[in-house]
């Protein structure tokens, strides 16, 4: 039995996994080798299943030497590269995100015109690819606080969040993801139109039935359109119970 000064500092998880403690791995690599080696045979010996090591920035150099010893590669973010070995034989390890979201805002004035805007790159190839206003998800940010904040950044039009209308999902999202769209319905609150012109090449505010009598406007957006008119929709709630902190969910549900 090997003493707990030969070892990697670790912590088991509920699956028969044992995570590496990032922040207490050893500054020299030989060090750190040696300790990775010696704790792999004792966790053999454990019967564990994965071993996750997450390396900081810092110690990138570390990387090929882990694949040698039979790591591979999870995923990575701005500050680590996690890898995962398994120590029994297909052992189910989760796969890392692979999923994008955006949004998109059905902005409905008094006079019964939709927000629209046509982005800046479409404008020469896809002349009448009017689309609502919208983007990608922040990390850890809201539907409601997203979309109300990128149809802000793309039009210059404040709104409050209405109700949520619908999605589609599929499977040709940015970075070989999967993507789920969002469009939600908002109320402006101011309405004059001001471009974001890195990406926007117009906007405007487009009377609903003409929109809907298009035939080169995209299906796709008239059938979300016709819900938001029409449907109820979805409405974000509170439920104390749920989660300490508001701003660690949403939850939506119909009317």
């Amino acid at each position: 039995m090997n003493s707990k000064t030969d070892l990697l500092e670790s912590e088991y998880n509920p699956y028969g996994g044992v995570i590496i403690i990032s922040q207490a791995l050893p500054d020299v690599l030989d060090d750190f080798i040696v300790k990775l080696q010696i704790s792999l045979a004792q966790w053999e010996i454990e019967k564990i299943k994965v071993v996750w090591l997450s390396l900081p920035i810092d110690k990138a150099n570390y990387i090929p030497h882990v694949l040698d010893l039979g790591f591979e590669n999870h995923h990575c973010s701005r500050r680590f590269f996690t890898l995962t070995k398994r120590l029994e034989k297909d052992t189910l390890v989760p796969p890392f995100a692979n999923h994008t979201i955006g949004v998109g805002g059905i902005v409905i004035n008094h006079k019964n015109e939709v927000l629209t805007i046509r982005e800046k790159a479409h404008l020469e190839k896809y002349p009448h690819n009017w689309k609502f206003p919208g983007g990608m998800l922040d990390p850890y940010e809201h539907f409601s606080t997203g979309v109300m904040r990128e149809v802000l950044e793309e039009t210059n039009i404040q709104t409050t969040f209405n109700r949520f209308v619908g999605f589609r999902h599929h499977h040709k999202g940015q970075f070989a993801t999967s993507n789920i769209y969002a469009v939600c319905r908002l109320t402006p609150i101011t309405h004059d139109i001001s471009i974001q012109e890195s990406e926007i090449g117009d906007a405007r505010w487009f009377p609903i039935d003409e929109y809907l009598a298009d035939d080169k406007v995209g299906q796709y957006n008239q059938q979300m359109l016709k819900k938001a008119l029409d449907d109820k929709g979805l409405i974000s709630i509170r439920i104390p119970s749920y989660l300490r902190a508001d701003e660690n969910y949403e939850v939506f549900i119909p009317e």
